[in-house]
């Protein structure tokens, strides 16, 4: 692992430490004395959220505030987390139950998302900021123009009409807030099936909003089937 992500730990505890998943501890002898990465996640997604700001303050000097938010929300969301999880292998390297690998625990986006936040803590307490800045640079915002454009011209609202269509239904949208002045207003939407709230979305325009709100509701609507499946 720290041949992968190009850095070595003093402290080598704290890389074990970010890879354990709680679910390894329930089946673990009571003798052995170990904590989850889940207080590492705590830290590590603090510090991505700082890095990634900074960085995209210095990035884009021209920017809005309100852009900024959505770039940070698009680069520490937990699908992006776990994509870039799988770029280093980080679900290989996880301590979790005979029961959870089963049932794919390892490739998990919640558990890959969590332990690369974990994973981003530990390195920030073994080398402090300038480690973890190192880092994230180079495995996580290497790719940053990419990956906005990617976000930006994803049609979520086509993609969610079109798997509700196959159903046999369709979304309705609803602008539920609008605060600010007219030059900075912010709208918050939330998308229905069949008066069902099944996501929310708020942007800088109604169109950005509706398209955050698609976007939650298709993964709702994934994990959901995908839990109905497994069943």
């Amino acid at each position: 692992m720290e041949k992968r992500i190009g850095y070595r730990f003093r402290d080598g505890k704290l890389l074990k430490k970010a890879l354990i998943h709680r679910s390894w501890l329930s089946e673990m002898d009571t003798a052995i004395r170990e904590d989850s990465n889940e207080r590492l996640e705590f830290l590590g997604d603090a510090v991505l959220e700082l890095i990634t700001a900074e960085y995209l303050y210095k990035l884009f000097p021209g920017r809005p505030e309100g852009e900024l938010t959505e770039y940070r929300r698009i680069l520490v969301n937990g699908k992006f987390l776990a994509k870039k999880a799988r770029n280093i292998n980080l679900g290989e390297e996880l301590l979790i139950s005979p029961s959870e690998k089963k049932t794919g625990g390892r490739e998990k986006d919640s558990i890959l998302s969590d332990a690369y936040e974990a994973l981003i803590a530990a390195i920030y307490l073994d080398g402090g900021l300038k480690a973890a800045r190192c880092f994230l640079e180079e495995f996580h915002l290497i790719d940053i123009h990419e990956t906005l454009n990617e976000e930006e011209n994803t049609n979520y609202k086509g993609k969610l009409l079109e798997n509700l269509q196959a159903r046999g239904t369709k979304p309705q949208y609803s602008t539920i807030t609008e605060t600010g002045p007219d030059h900075d207003k912010k709208f918050e939407v939330i998308v229905s099936v069949q008066e069902r709230e099944v996501g929310k979305g708020t942007g800088f325009s109604k169109k950005e909003a509706e398209q955050q709100a698609a976007k939650n509701a298709l993964e709702k609507l994934i994990e959901e089937q995908t839990a109905a499946n497994s069943l």
